[in-house]
């Protein structure tokens, strides 16, 4: 198995090869997160974004003087490839290493969930900036995320979509894993108490279906006034494209929160517009630090606009060392009470707090892409 270990103060996105040895402990004047995710693999490039916003955390961190009266904060990287056996087989490097006050990551419900019980058993903290399983959670008590469960988060989007999209029928292709199972069974069992109707549900398995055509044709013979790809970016984006090739053209497409970024809007270009999603991010958050981080990302990936991955990621860093300092202390087990205690963190998109299943309570907002951009539509509703 490959683990690939960055020193992102070195170079964030250059990969080495390599792994932690006993000797490497914490020293009195450094403390270490680790983060894992997808470096590899289709879903490369959430685990690049996630990269970037760790680098534009630290910058801060450590331009402002560190922690804990001068400690350097250090992060190393490692590749789960987004595969819950590597997951599992990270964890463990991680926790044998002994040097990590924290974990940041996994991205993906599925290693998450893999790897929680093994850094849970250990009793080190592991911060998931987007893991949203339902049950992720409630694995331990040193497991938190700082994303919307998919139980709040879809239970939002069928009760928006119902009530104030006024769609009764909807049709839904889902990616045959642990979250998009899931967010299907919520959409499902949430839109029909309402009063809606699946008119047609279908899975696919993700990097083995990239011909969506049958699917799509049975779902415009079926013809739903909604059709929900429950898929992650590169996914929708396909979709989208072989959509417009069969000129599907429903009523309303809705898409998940996962799509939000600038790679969809790239692939896809006039063909996603109209589409319907929910996220806590929005691109006119208002703040100072907000414009200032969105900012740092365009300049160093050449004009990309940033989203939920970077803002939740670039939280998480600094949460976690907002917590070191409170707690005055890099312990794992000194740190857990005071993250769980947060009730008004100070995020980019203004205060969260903690609750007490761990999930860091983040607002929705309504987001239609209307000429190739994501637009905040709360005000219209």
């Amino acid at each position: 198995m490959r683990i690939i270990v960055i020193n992102v103060l070195l170079a964030v996105l250059l990969l080495s090869i390599g792994g932690c040895s006993r000797k490497d402990r914490v020293t009195s004047d450094k403390v270490y997160f680790a983060w894992v995710g997808p470096l590899t693999g289709s879903a490369r490039q959430y685990g690049l974004t996630q990269m970037m916003a760790v680098e534009i955390a630290l910058e801060d961190i450590n331009a402002a003087g560190g922690i804990l009266d001068g400690r350097e904060v250090v992060v190393n990287f490692y590749d789960d490839q987004n595969d819950a056996d590597e997951a599992v087989i990270i964890a463990n490097r991680i926790v044998r290493a002994r040097r990590y006050s924290a974990v940041i990551g996994h991205f993906a419900s599925t290693p998450s969930m893999a790897a929680a019980p093994v850094y849970n058993e250990a009793e080190l903290i592991m911060y998931s900036p987007t893991a949203s399983h339902a049950d992720f959670s409630s694995l331990g008590g040193y497991i938190f995320r700082n994303t919307p469960t998919q139980a709040l988060e879809t239970t939002a989007y069928a009760e928006f979509v119902f009530n104030n999209l006024d769609i009764k029928t909807v049709g839904i292709l889902n990616v045959h894993d642990d979250w998009g199972n899931n967010i299907t069974s919520i959409f499902t069992d949430t839109f029909e108490a309402l009063g809606g109707t699946i008119i047609l549900s279908e899975s696919f398995q993700i990097d083995e279906t990239r011909d969506f055509t049958p699917m799509i044709t049975r779902m415009m013979h079926e013809n739903p006034q909604a059709f929900f790809p429950v898929a992650y970016s590169s996914e929708s984006a396909r979709i989208i494209i072989q959509m417009n090739s069969l000129q599907y053209r429903p009523e309303l497409v809705i898409l998940t929160s996962s799509a939000l970024g600038q790679q969809l809007l790239d692939i896809t270009g006039e063909m996603a517009n109209g589409a319907f999603l929910m996220s806590a991010f929005t691109p006119d958050i208002q703040g100072d630090d907000f414009a200032r981080v969105m900012q740092a990302y365009r300049e160093k990936t050449g004009g990309r606009e940033g989203d939920h991955f970077l803002m939740q990621t670039y939280d998480v860093v600094r949460q976690l060392a907002e917590v070191i300092n409170q707690a005055n202390s890099a312990d794992s087990r000194v740190m857990r009470p005071v993250l769980a205690a947060m009730s008004n963190y100070p995020a980019l998109a203004g205060p969260y707090g903690m609750n007490d299943a761990g999930d860091a309570i983040r607002r929705l907002q309504p987001i239609f892409i209307e000429d190739r951009r994501f637009v905040n539509v709360s005000d219209r509703y």
